[in-house]
């Protein structure tokens, strides 16, 4: 209990003394409520490239390595187990775009105690749904697993994303009073330990999830009562554009509410939430002014 209120002091305090737009997008429209059973901790979503109209989500810890696809109204699909892989707590989910070949990417970088040396992260491409078939797996051979650590320690995060202009990764932090953005290369193949960098710190806390637009241009991310946006400028990095303040949307608590992502055409932005104490989990909609 003292740890959610110290929580939501901090995210009260960030709330006053962050810069209030008009906001680039309007209010969160109900676009269906998560319904499936097996999805009780919805921690990452992302919109589908070769799925048009689907989304991608899985759940926090405790969890099977398996990813879930809902449909435009939050609706089930299908299941796609990963071989081979662990699922420690799994916490965000991204897309990649290589050449003509449309990859996720799942972060296994939940880490609440900040006592593990190592970070995973996994990239696939992303399956292509059919109809008659919903639970199949996605082979071993097919998955590459990034095994990475922090330059300065261990860190708790739930919030990456691949950014398509500068081919790299990037982490954030959670728990510190101002976050770290952390970037690192990912190569063609799994090798050594990839070394996360800290690029800048930023004045937020508790974040829980974090998304780039399509063409890269754009960036959200949330903690767990607001949603804050940047537009990058021609030729500016992902540190320099986060030098800038960003910009609060609006945005209704969710309860335990833990991902974020944009829409693929870029016509607003998606959010879904855990469904703690039995309470309902939807996805919502806040379309862009």
């Amino acid at each position: 209990m003292r740890l959610i209120i110290h929580v939501i002091g901090i995210s009260f305090l960030l709330t006053v003394f962050c810069r209030i737009d008009k906001g680039e997008f309007g209010d969160a429209i109900d676009k269906g409520q998560l319904t499936y059973d097996a999805i009780d901790e919805a921690s990452g979503l992302v919109c589908g490239i070769n799925n048009p109209g689907y989304f991608w989500t899985h759940n926090d810890s405790g969890d099977e390595a398996r990813i879930f696809l809902l449909d435009s109204a939050a609706q089930y699909k299908a299941t796609y187990f990963l071989e081979g892989v662990g699922a420690r707590d799994w916490e965000d989910i991204a897309n990649m775009k290589e050449g003509d070949k449309s990859y996720l990417l799942v972060g296994d970088i939940g880490d609440n105690l900040a006592k593990h040396t190592t970070i995973y992260v996994h990239r696939f491409e992303e399956p292509k749904f059919d109809r008659k078939q919903m639970v199949d797996t996605i082979p071993a051979q097919s998955i590459t697993s990034y095994t990475l650590r922090y330059e300065d320690g261990p860190k708790d995060a739930e919030s990456l994303f691949f950014d398509p202009i500068d081919k790299k990764l990037y982490i954030i932090s959670k728990r510190d009073l101002h976050v770290g953005v952390y970037e690192a290369i990912l190569p063609a193949q799994a090798g050594d330990t990839i070394v996360l960098k800290k690029r800048i710190s930023i004045p937020y806390t508790f974040i829980t999830s974090a998304d780039i637009s399509s063409d890269g241009k754009e960036v959200l991310i949330k903690n767990l009562l607001n949603v804050y946006y940047w537009k990058r400028k021609p030729n500016e990095s992902i540190p320099e554009m986060f030098k800038r303040e960003g910009a609060m949307q609006p945005y209704q608590a969710e309860p335990q509410g833990e991902a974020i992502t944009f829409a693929r055409d870029g016509s607003g932005y998606y959010t879904t939430s855990e469904r703690p104490f039995g309470l309902p989990g939807h996805i919502y909609f806040h379309k862009r002014q």
